[in-house]
């Protein structure tokens, strides 16, 4: 059964190397790495897996490090579906950009795979417990302080109330962001409205054929959006984004489902994608999910994924940048654990600059998708200058892209930036 393998450790020593808290694709990259470098490493999950996680779609990005953890051929092996492209399709249908990821500027990102997040965060920490991690779970962190070097913890578990010392902390808690508002640590200005979104599970929503059966599909609407992720051979993710009355989630008469179909019928493209889907789960809302620390380091600690910061989820880079930053985080710890010494202040600054710069890339491609004349540039590739080829690979999760790569795709937000102000490009239908 899944999960039935993660056992939780009966004992907590009172002293360990590593204390992560969480144990998603964040915690559980960090905990593989650093266990298999003979650390003694914790990592501690609130929720008991499996557990229902929404960020379904990876990236190409991404497989460099699925084959850093010796994860790579097992995903195939797991029965997760090729992802390889993505398709950008407008409200009404008649237009429609595809991205095969294999014509990027970038080779070797052919694909990557749509995932279940319960077996796929299972496969993750199963993997992490393989290479030496323990785990706790369910077990959540009420306090942490940083006294004489030691990070002193307080959990509380099935069986109460129980304390550990840690050289090293790593929130890795997601959403939660545990550290970042226990510390009360700053937060950057995001000139971003808030947004919500409303998901569920469906069966018998039509597919493309081939290689494109695996598709994530993306649908723009004035306020949001939609995603449709084939997650097996029966069921697709479906869920819509909207910053439509922010507030409106909360309001008493408000129904997750009701808005869902409500928002499905303001685009013919949707309501035919949808006409004989059949929901197989509760309408979930997650909400207010704009955020990002100022500094993801300090001489002891350093905040990955999620618990870091999170812009929007338009391009799936959620789980691609949750493990990227864990892998950075990992190797900066081996690093300074090796001469058994805290993080220098270039140390927490370079983490922090080096993932801010990753996400910077994914946030300009997602300023571009929400305002709707770069959309436009967007949904009319040019090949000129490689450009769409360009596109294509930050669309992969070319986050770190070379200078081959990065000077196309700063042509190509110049150009969306003067489509504000000059008609290069026809505006695009919003629903």
């Amino acid at each position: 059964m899944l999960g039935a393998h993660l056992e939780s450790t009966d004992a907590m020593p009172q002293a360990i190397d590593v204390f992560i808290i969480g144990a998603g694709p964040a915690g559980s990259t960090a905990g593989a790495l650093l266990a298999e470098r003979g650390l003694n490493v914790y990592l501690v999950e609130r929720d008991a897996f499996p557990r229902f996680k929404i960020g379904e779609s990876l990236l190409p990005g991404g497989n460099a490090i699925l084959k850093r953890l010796g994860l790579w051929e097992k995903m195939d092996e797991a029965g997760f579906i090729r992802k390889y492209g993505a398709e950008f399709v407008s409200a009404d249908g008649s237009c429609r950009v595809h991205n095969v990821f294999s014509q990027g500027l970038v080779e070797g990102l052919d694909y990557a795979h749509q995932v279940e997040r319960a077996r796929f965060d299972d496969l993750l920490l199963q993997n992490a417990i393989d290479k030496g991690a323990k785990l706790r779970q369910p077990c959540k962190v009420i306090n942490a302080s940083l006294e004489e070097n030691r990070w002193q913890l307080t959990l509380e578990t099935e069986a109460g109330i129980e304390s550990v010392r840690s050289t090293w902390l790593l929130d890795a808690s997601g959403r939660t962001a545990f550290l970042g508002k226990h510390l009360k640590l700053t937060q950057d200005s995001i000139p971003y409205p808030k947004r919500f979104a409303v998901y569920n599970h469906f069966e018998d929503i039509p597919r493309r054929t081939g290689n494109e059966s695996g598709n994530i599909i993306i649908t723009r609407l004035r306020d949001g959006w939609f995603w449709a992720i084939p997650l097996d051979e029966r069921r697709t993710s479906v869920g819509v984004v909207s910053t439509r009355k922010r507030d409106e989630w909360k309001q008493p008469n408000f129904t997750a489902e009701t808005f869902f179909n409500q928002e499905v019928a303001r685009a013919p493209f949707l309501c035919d994608l949808m006409a004989k889907a059949r929901p197989c789960d509760e309408y979930r809302v997650t909400a207010d999910y704009t955020y990002s620390f100022t500094d993801y380091a300090g001489p002891q600690h350093m905040l990955l994924g999620d618990a870091a910061g999170f812009i929007d989820p338009i391009f799936s880079s959620g789980v691609y940048l949750a493990m990227r930053s864990a892998s950075m985080a990992a190797d900066t710890i081996l690093a300074a654990n090796a001469e058994q010494r805290v993080l220098s202040r270039g140390e927490q600054s370079a983490y922090t600059v080096k993932l801010k710069k990753n996400v910077r890339i994914m946030r300009d491609l997602i300023e571009v998708y929400y305002d709707p004349r770069s959309y436009s540039v967007f949904m009319s590739p040019s090949e000129k200058f490689k450009l769409f080829q360009s596109v294509n690979s930050i669309v992969a999760g070319n986050s770190d892209p070379p200078f081959s790569l990065k000077w196309r795709f700063q042509l190509f937000l110049i150009i969306c930036r003067l489509n504000r102000y000059l008609p290069l490009v026809p505006p695009q239908n919003l629903a």
